[in-house]
């Protein structure tokens, strides 16, 4: 049964050129030919080096440590190309595409003519392509460039290939090709920053529930024009994630995009008892407050002005300190001793003598209701 899946999965690499019955054939008759020296995966990885694409790998095992890869995949998003000076005056095209297959999803970056193929429309999303590039770090992460050195072979096939879709609980830090199917939970307001060349940028941020748990996405620029609603199921592709302040977000800019779902998506809170809590984590509570101190406010190093409160919670196995933070200090002229909180994404770090603190900040939510 093992060699089977092996012998599949050797056949997977190369299915866009021969049939699985075909490959069979191919692999009985090297086994007659070696007079029966080698058993079917042996053969199975001959048959493949004969036809020139054994060293062909998946996405997903695409790493700096590689120098030049080849690997197929379907075309998922395409960019308009552009044109640069080159430092000895003649002008230069690059177009960034995402590529992706069963175990994820990267960036192929094009240059000249196979740039001009995006700007003729002859390569859109959708195509199936053989790919060999080098590999390099980019500044979304790992992405592949294909240029002189490398090539791209248009793959006409009726097989399709798989997309992956990851689960909330599946994202890490520095993750990039992040697609993800989710239920919106809420969503946070449009903020505008000034970039260091002086011109104006645009930043939200959504929540993200799948069965897994839920996430942050951040939205940049053009992501925030996005007419989105709580409850609607939304389908991110090429995300990429960063940890902030503890917290693993996902985030999007214009590489990347979003589209409204038909599809279903459950969303469970998973809330963790007090006695659980560790440090540098996540955590979603409820619990009963059993103090409160008055916010004071303090200057912070940019010379605004910050606001905190302290309350204590405790449930059924054990109590904590929670810190709120800005805003969310204001809760203190609203609540009393025997108020049922819970709080969403508060994030513990250690406190005084070695205690837990629960921080809960302007990526947190906290609410008196519905428990």
């Amino acid at each position: 049964m093992k060699t089977m899946e092996d012998i599949l999965q050797i056949y997977e690499r190369l299915q866009s050129r021969i049939t699985l019955d075909e490959f069979k054939k191919m692999v009985q008759e090297k086994i007659d030919l070696m007079g029966g020296l080698c058993d079917e995966k042996t053969a199975s990885k001959l048959v493949a080096h004969d036809l020139g694409i054994l060293d062909m790998m998946k996405i997903g095992e695409i790493s700096l440590d590689q120098k030049d890869v080849s690997f197929m995949g379907k075309v998922t998003q395409v960019e308009a190309p552009h044109e640069f000076s080159r430092d000895d005056g003649s002008i230069g095209r690059v177009a960034n595409t995402i590529v992706s297959d069963e175990t994820g999803s990267i960036r192929v970056v094009l240059w000249d003519e196979l740039a001009d193929l995006v700007k003729v429309n002859e390569l859109s999303a959708g195509k199936i392509l053989n790919i060999s590039g080098y590999v390099k770090d980019g500044y979304a992460g790992i992405e592949v460039n294909v240029g002189r050195n490398g090539s791209m072979e248009f793959i006409e096939t009726d097989v399709d290939v798989k997309i992956k879709t990851h689960k909330i609980s599946d994202i890490a830090s520095g993750m990039s090709g992040i697609n993800i199917l989710g239920k919106v939970l809420n969503i946070g307001e449009i903020r505008r920053f000034s970039r260091k060349d002086g011109t104006e940028g645009f930043v939200s941020n959504i929540t993200l529930g799948d069965e897994t748990g839920r996430i942050r996405v951040v939205l940049w620029n053009d992501r925030t024009k996005e007419k989105l609603a709580p409850e609607d199921v939304i389908e991110i592709t090429n995300g990429y994630s960063r940890e902030n302040y503890g917290r693993t977000e996902i985030h999007l800019d214009r590489h990347g995009k979003i589209e409204k779902s038909s599809r279903e998506v459950s969303y469970c809170e998973h809330m963790t008892k007090i006695a659980d809590i560790s440090i540098n984590e996540s955590y979603n509570v409820m619990g009963t407050v059993t103090e409160v101190v008055e916010k004071r406010e303090f200057t912070k190093g940019d010379g605004s002005v910050g606001k905190v409160a302290n309350i204590r919670i405790s449930d059924d196995t054990d109590g904590i300190q929670v810190a709120l933070w800005g805003e969310n200090a204001d809760l203190v002229d609203q609540i009393n001793i025997g108020t049922q909180i819970k709080i969403m994404d508060g994030y513990a770090k250690a406190g005084w003598s070695d205690s837990i603190e629960l921080n809960v900040d302007w990526r947190s939510e906290i609410s008196t209701k519905d428990l």
